[in-house]
């Protein structure tokens, strides 16, 4: 095969790949400027509402490392294919559902989906090219992470600002894109069976894993509102956790085909790139979630306009995730982008700490291109950076395991910040009604979304509270974006193989 015929082949299978992985990371923002409809047409309250969100965090984030593993094991494409299928199928049923909890559940099955492709895309792409031509079609991938992130809350706000669709249009715009992806990687996929003569499925790692990372964030949403922080369910279920996850551990470092290879931590690169990739998750998932409340709650726009106000986000990731991975490709150098990356998403972070209820929008354009730029330069090149290191028969696992603790970050950072959104709008509010000489007891819940049904004075506000209570949620999200950067700093740089595999696997 020539190499314009080869790298047609490759453009080919990648328009469903991105497809794929479009539709998938689309689910997580695109109810974001939807929520506060959704939640009032549900009847949900603030609780649910964060969940709306984790429970595909936290499906995917299970799902994303055994997906992995299981693409090392079997066939690539028949994995790839059933969990466009399942994605689909939860899109489907989350369009249906009668009230909150059922679309909580079926957000479950999304994720596992969405969890799933997210791995498996990568790992094909791995599979069919070198790490240094991979450098430019991970800026594709990036590419399109990007737009599926930022341009969601814009759909979303669209749909549910159009009369003839409505909210339910949010979870079934996915099924039909979904099904072209299936039918373009059916027809022109092919990949080799990978399976190997007696392959392993490490059953206990994976429900360890599962049970282990969902107690902690069933913990961290209903710690302070179904339970108390110091009583036996508050101590009880984050001792739980951490006994679990120990317990998973001990499993992974003695089973033959761990679904975590535990021991590609003890090398410097896989270490250092999942700690920065749990940051980047956090920036990645959780500002677009609470977006959404401060330009329609806090600032009064429309749902379609907030999604366009968010576009500078959309603009700078998409840009700067196609630009590095061309140019990573060309110069064979990826560590240099990953800094630059960080530096910049840190510096937007950080920005966005000074924002209120009376920010202007330009403050806040600079903080977005800041971070999509950062985000744009870094995130897929933190994978490629782990893939060039370790061998072909390992890639599927690695590659989850970034795209795992990655996604571990979004799901703990949005649970957290809406924690932290909740209860200092709740504090701002308090304070806010007294200075204006109301009794305490006109505080409203949070559980209550609905402000149209306010008082003028009441109404004006919970805007105020709502939008100085955004940047307190920036905080943490600092934090961990500038200990990504710090972890950024001491990766070894390297320079990309032009092989698909390691030579000494080769000659194994």
């Amino acid at each position: 095969m020539t190499g314009k015929s080869r790298k047609r082949e490759v453009l080919r299978i990648l328009w469903g790949l991105l497809l794929a992985l479009f539709v998938s990371n689309l689910s997580v923002t695109i109810v974001g400027n939807a929520l506060p409809q959704i939640m009032a047409a549900l009847d949900g309250s603030e609780t649910q509402y964060t969940w709306i969100v984790t429970a595909v965090l936290l499906a995917s984030t299970a799902a994303t490392p055994i997906a992995g593993k299981l693409g090392d094991l079997f066939n690539k494409k028949a994995l790839l294919l059933a969990a466009i299928g399942l994605f689909s199928l939860g899109s489907l049923l989350s369009g249906m559902v009668p009230n909150a909890s059922w679309l909580i559940a079926s957000r479950v099955l999304q994720g596992i989906g969405m969890g799933a492709q997210m791995a498996l895309v990568q790992t094909v792409i791995a599979s069919i090219v070198t790490p240094r031509e991979r450098g430019q079609y991970n800026g594709y991938l990036g590419a399109t992470m990007a737009v599926a992130t930022v341009s969601g809350p814009l759909l979303g706000g669209l749909i549910v600002s159009t009369p003839w669709l409505g909210w339910r249009w949010t979870f079934w715009l996915s099924v039909p894109f979904s099904l072209i992806a299936i039918v373009v990687l059916w027809r022109y996929l092919k990949i080799p069976k990978s399976a190997r003569l007696k392959p392993h499925i490490d059953y206990w790692g994976s429900a360890l894993i599962t049970a282990g990372v969902s107690l902690l964030l069933i913990w961290i949403s209903c710690g302070g509102k179904i339970f108390p922080w110091v009583s036996p369910l508050g101590i009880g279920m984050p001792v739980a956790a951490l006994l679990v996850l120990a317990i998973f551990v001990w499993v992974e470092l003695h089973d033959p085909e761990p679904v975590v290879p535990l021991r590609l931590l003890t090398q410097r690169t896989p270490l250092l790139a999942v700690l920065a990739s749990i940051g980047i998750g956090t920036a990645l998932n959780a500002p677009p979630v609470f977006f959404g409340q401060y330009f329609q709650i806090a600032q009064g726009y429309s749902p379609a306009l907030s999604g366009i106000i968010m576009v500078p986000l959309m603009l700078a990731m998409f840009l700067s995730s196609t630009i590095s991975g061309q140019l990573v490709s060309h110069i064979g150098r990826w560590k240099r982008f990953v800094v630059t990356g960080l530096v910049a998403m840190s510096g937007g972070l950080i920005m966005m700490i000074w924002v209120g209820s009376v920010t202007p929008l330009w403050y806040i354009w600079i903080a977005m291109v800041l971070i999509g730029f950062g985000q744009g330069s870094s995130m897929q090149n933190l994978v490629l950076a782990v893939q060039n290191g370790v061998p072909l028969r390992d890639v599927g696992a690695s590659t989850a395991m970034v795209t795992f603790f990655r996604s571990l970050g979004g799901a703990i950072g949005v649970q957290v910040a809406g924690i932290i959104y909740t209860i200092s709008t709740e504090a701002h509010m308090e304070s806010k009604v007294l200075a204006a000489g109301m009794p305490v007891s006109m505080v409203p819940d949070t559980d209550s979304l609905d402000i149209t049904k306010m008082e003028p004075a009441l109404q004006a506000i919970v805007r105020s509270a709502y939008g100085d209570a955004m940047g307190d949620i920036f905080m943490g999200i600092a934090v961990l974006g500038v200990l990504s950067l710090i972890a950024a700093l001491f990766l070894p740089g390297s320079s990309l193989r032009d092989t698909l595999d390691l030579l000494p696997e080769n000659d194994t």
